[in-house]
């Protein structure tokens, strides 16, 4: 049925990507483009794995909902290539998704988590988030760099919608990504998007922007019914859905953040574009 989220997995998971695009429209005509977003999103939440298109496709998708007002009808198309990256990002040998947490540990002290960190431990890791589901953000806000602090950014933006069960898969994430040892960048954030404005946007350098940027007050996704909104930059390079897993979803990440940016963001985003089209692509990668 056009309206069933099982009919609109089932592709997602077989890879039969070519069948997708037409059962997505037929799902958001009989739902709403809302829910479509929605189901998209929780795919792309469990069929996460730590790899640079796995994380960025769950990126993606809060990033898709943070421009919709900007993508206005393209909207739905962009949801269906966060679909298909989350589809190609998915590892068919991964292990099924956890939703419930394991037996928490006894002091739930950052320590612990520090610790487990230190040793590798993802079990220890992931008994200490049981015991601190509720309150877990303030703690990991303080030892997150690099991907982790991008993943628990996008996870307490999403959290709100995933409900009590998606809040442990989401900052799950975040502690695959911790135990990823993930490097931080140094500068400011306007150093920071010079340098990625002369690498003509580089993924290396806007991921250091992106980064940087996930330590400002928090964006969040807080409702399907009111999204947030904002002009987008001015001088800015238009954007139109495209296969993600070209630049790592960069583009579509980029135009999220360029909001917020204090600093050139037209030039930020031209630079980005520029990547887009002439830049290497990742998509084999997927």
């Amino acid at each position: 049925m056009p309206g069933d989220p099982g009919a609109l997995y089932e592709p997602l998971i077989e890879r039969e990507l070519d069948a997708f695009p037409a059962i997505a429209r037929a799902f958001a005509g009989t739902h709403s483009a809302d829910e479509l977003w929605l189901a998209v999103a929780r795919f792309a939440v469990l069929a996460y794995a730590p790899s640079q298109h796995g994380k960025r496709a769950v990126m993606a998708v809060r990033a898709a909902h943070e421009v919709r007002d900007e993508l206005g009808d393209r909207w739905v198309d962009t949801i269906v290539e966060c679909a298909r990256y989350a589809a190609t990002s998915r590892q068919p040998w991964s292990e099924p998704p956890i939703l419930d947490p394991p037996e928490p540990s006894e002091s739930g002290a950052l320590a612990e988590l520090q610790s487990a960190v230190a040793a590798g431990d993802r079990t220890r890791a992931e008994r200490w988030l049981a015991a601190r589901l509720d309150d877990a953000e303030a703690d990991l806000r303080t030892i997150a760099t690099g991907d982790a602090l991008l993943m628990l950014d996008t996870a307490v933006a999403l959290q709100p919608l995933l409900g009590e069960k998606g809040r442990y898969a989401l900052l799950r994430m975040v502690i695959h990504e911790l135990l990823a040892d993930p490097e931080d960048v140094t500068g400011t954030l306007e150093e920071l998007i010079d340098r990625a404005i002369e690498e003509r946007g580089a993924v290396d350098a806007v991921r250091a922007v992106l980064v940087r940027a996930a330590g400002m007050p928090h964006r969040g996704v807080t409702t399907l019914a009111a999204p947030p909104h904002a002009d987008p930059p001015l001088a800015a390079p238009p954007l139109v859905p495209y296969p993600l897993g070209r630049d790592y979803a960069q583009t579509l990440l980029a135009h999220a953040v360029a909001r917020t940016l204090p600093h050139r963001n037209g030039e930020f985003l031209a630079a980005v574009h520029d990547n887009l089209e002439h830049g290497e692509s990742y998509a084999e990668w997927s």
